[in-house]
């Protein structure tokens, strides 16, 4: 099995700012990828670009081996990828159900509300089904996000900020989950602030500095890597101050 997204030279900029510079890395098939780096990094615009909801400038992004740049959002739902956000993108007015077979609204098959309920016992939301998604707390909304994005089957799953300002237990209940699914073959990418709960997490890190992938290893490697302190310090990879 090859890697389940190639990103090679990715560059992406808003108005006189680099966001994306030249950014290079793969994530293999059932990968469970930690990405860290300091704000304004470029974490949250490449897994942007990584899902289609942004085209990159220049570069090309492999999706199970098929090249996917410029193409749209749906597309790459098609080619295997889902997403949640870090403030949890739920559909406030239908319930937590409804919210589960949005994904599928136009999919061939039978059996989707079966696995919509699988899915939302899978995180402990069964008896929240017929709730309205604005009345689950903050977690469960992070929560529901996270169980609506495995409804397609992605082979890879990218997650940002999925551990930030929710419950200790809830945040448990998330890893635990991450990495049950893991088992089972489904890739993560995840961004994260909380970086010893990512490191506890993911077996390598990828850290980003002034929008460019400055470390890539296992954990100790990575949050040791004169680099990736100085990125931390306030400085990008060439001494520049991070944006």
């Amino acid at each position: 099995m090859g890697p389940v997204i190639e990103a090679e030279k990715l560059v992406k900029r808003f108005g006189g700012m680099t966001a994306v510079d030249e950014a290079s890395f793969s994530v293999e098939a059932g990968a469970l990828l930690g990405v860290i780096g300091p704000n304004g990094s470029g974490k949250t615009t490449t897994l942007n670009i990584l899902n289609g909801a942004i085209r990159p400038d220049s570069g090309v992004i492999r999706v199970n081996g098929k090249e996917m740049q410029g193409k749209p959002s749906t597309a790459f739902v098609e080619a295997g990828v889902s997403r949640t956000f870090q403030n949890p993108r739920v559909f406030t007015t239908i319930t937590a159900l409804e919210n589960m077979l949005v994904p599928v609204l136009h999919s061939k098959g039978s059996n989707w509300r079966e696995k919509a309920l699988d899915l939302l016992a899978f995180v402990g939301l069964e008896d929240h089904r017929d709730t309205p998604a604005s009345e689950l707390s903050g977690g469960q909304q992070k929560l529901l996000e996270f169980v609506r994005a495995l409804m397609t089957d992605p082979s890879v799953v990218l997650m940002d900020e999925p551990f930030a300002g929710v419950h200790p237990s809830v945040k448990e209940l998330m890893r635990q989950r991450i990495l049950e699914r893991n088992r089972e073959g489904t890739a993560f990418v995840i961004v994260s602030h909380e970086i010893p709960d990512l490191t506890r997490l993911c077996p390598q890190i990828l850290c980003m500095s002034s929008g460019r992938v400055v470390a890539y290893g296992p954990p100790a490697e990575v949050t040791s890597d004169p680099l990736v302190i100085e990125a931390y310090l306030g400085h990008g990879p060439s001494g520049k101050a991070a944006s």
